[in-house]
């Protein structure tokens, strides 16, 4: 369960889209709603009255309002993230893929410098479907990719909703292992892990699929299934540009309709 909703604002229509989900997710946990905005000493009136503003617009109870005129738009966001059980909702651009965010490119700082989850609102994420429903995650058998299982865990619980274990083997996949004389098994894999979770009190289920394109493979599946939620673990030397299951999350986050949370993993394999 998250114990705070952190909201970076920058005064745009824009970032603005991630306000109606992150209420969601405060509400759904019972958390505090945080808007934050990093801002020059001479226009903290003005951003302190857009946080006003966009708290009026969130209808939610009494949420935090915080400005720093101190530091950058990261270094605030991490300063400001120092519960462990925080949550930051992002707007991300679709322009030029995931290197362009709500204040430009340093969302991918932020992943590698906060130390929070993160849920990216994308340029096709269908905000009045909600946040709620089933949790894809994505895995690939290494321990960088299962990272993420603690925050995937922690949202399908508090929302009731299965979690989904899922993996994309690739032809190229197998050619590799057929030439080590070996057999593709991932289900094995992801059966094991699934009964290792099993009595975390969350429904879990698993899926192997077949595909040339991870992304599009994962984007597809969470789409028939009505998944709102696709989970990655991120690595932190690089940014969100390269995830546990190769560099695939741009297109996760500029293709899906719903939202792709995302954890920096300390793991090197």
């Amino acid at each position: 369960m998250f114990d705070e909703v952190i909201v970076p604002i920058d005064g745009s229509d824009w970032a603005d889209r991630s306000l109606l989900p992150a209420v969601q997710v405060a509400r759904l946990h019972q958390a505090r709603l945080v808007l934050m905005q990093a801002a020059h000493p001479d226009l903290a009136a003005h951003a302190e009255q857009e946080l006003a503003d966009r708290a009026l617009q969130s209808r939610f109870e009494d949420p935090k309002l915080v400005v720093d005129t101190m530091r950058g738009p990261v270094a605030a966001l991490a300063e400001l993230v120092q519960n462990p059980r925080s949550l930051v909702c992002m707007t991300t651009h679709g322009r030029s893929g995931l290197g362009r965010v709500l204040f430009g490119s340093v969302a991918e700082e932020a992943l590698r410098e906060v130390d929070a989850p993160f849920l990216l609102v994308g340029p096709k994420t269908y905000l009045l479907g909600g946040v709620a429903g089933p949790v894809l995650v994505g895995l690939d058998g290494s321990k960088r990719a299962e990272a993420i299982l603690p925050a995937a865990l922690s949202w399908a619980r508090t929302s009731q909703s299965p979690l989904w274990l899922v993996s994309v083997v690739t032809r190229g996949d197998a050619t590799a292992l057929a030439q080590h004389g070996e057999d593709i098994d991932e289900g094995a894999y992801l059966e094991r892990l699934a009964s290792h979770l099993a009595p975390e009190d969350v429904d879990v289920q698993w899926e192997v699929l077949r595909g040339e394109d991870p992304a599009t493979a994962l984007v597809d599946f969470a789409t028939e299934a009505n998944m709102r939620v696709i989970a990655l673990a991120t690595h932190g030397r690089s940014g969100l540009a390269r995830v546990a299951m190769g560099s695939i999350a741009t297109r996760t986050v500029h293709n899906h309709s719903g939202f792709v949370l995302a954890v920096r993993s300390s793991h090197n394999s």
